[in-house]
């Protein structure tokens, strides 16, 4: 439990620090952020606001979530094939995807340490500004 609350202070401060508005929508969706303990997509944080805000729309919460995404208070987590989900955790880290319940886990990696090979690289001049790794299996539960 305090750890949830940790979390909804830690959104209410950043939010305040960014300049961004406390209304009683925008709590909510805090409130069900800081509760989660998954990534969660859009129309999950829609369906547990919407007990409280019936007259909430899908619109309000989406738009809500990207303004947190601008302001850097979320990060959108994009997996191949699945819903945009979004991520809460802002430090450094990197996710481990289920490929049977595609389950999303935060996974701290020391040390990661890439060299492109730009013989088969067709990125030209870009600049890498982060390494992203999704590490793929079977979690625990359903092995």
């Amino acid at each position: 439990m305090t750890e949830n609350k940790d979390n909804l202070e830690k959104l209410i401060g950043l939010s305040k620090e960014k300049g961004l508005k406390l209304t009683p929508q925008r709590m909510v969706i805090f409130r069900i952020l800081s509760e989660s303990k998954q990534h969660v997509t859009v129309d999950q944080v829609y369906k547990r606001a919407r007990v409280e805000y019936p007259m909430l729309s899908p619109a309000t919460v989406y738009r809500n979530m990207e303004q947190m995404v601008e302001t850097g208070l979320l990060t959108h987590l994009e997996l191949s094939g699945a819903s945009m989900r979004y991520d809460t955790n802002l430090d450094e880290h990197h996710h481990f995807v289920c490929s049977k319940c595609r389950m999303v886990t935060d996974v701290y990696l020391d040390n990661i340490k890439y060299s492109l090979d730009e013989s088969r690289s067709q990125l030209g001049k870009a600049q890498i500004n982060s390494l992203d790794l999704h590490l793929q299996g079977t979690c625990g539960e359903c092995l």
